[in-house]
């Protein structure tokens, strides 16, 4: 019991802290994504809003690997294979769709940098 307690409790931290993260990156720049999109019109301006995109890839990404990591402890641990179908069920669905999200940000950043590479 616990093991699980910490377990959440680490990861609704983690979650926390990455969100926090994006949020304060955001505000020191003083605009909001949407803001920076609607008025993006230099290379500058795009290539910053790649650099966000490529930073949600990479927390989406480490999303996807915690998630992986824990389908597999829960697959492998003789203790909990028989108990934890769904959890384990839970994070390879959770997986997946991180994989996905990363995907996604990442065609949106080559999108703003080819944005950049075509604006003068």
């Amino acid at each position: 019991m616990t093991t699980w307690r910490t377990m959440s409790l680490a990861l609704a931290l983690f979650t926390i802290g990455t969100v926090g993260a994006v949020s304060f990156t955001l505000a020191a720049e003083g605009q909001s994504l949407e803001q920076m999109v609607a008025a993006a019109k230099t290379p500058a301006d795009h290539e910053a809003i790649a650099a966000y995109y490529e930073k949600e890839a990479q927390a989406a990404y480490q999303k996807h690997a915690e998630h992986k990591k824990l389908a597999d402890f829960y697959n492998l641990t003789p203790a909990l294979k028989s108990k934890s179908t769904t959890l384990s069920s839970h994070c390879g669905d959770a997986a997946k769709k991180y994989e996905g999200i990363a995907k996604d940000y990442q065609a949106l950043a080559k999108q703003h940098k080819e944005m950049a590479k075509s604006t003068k």
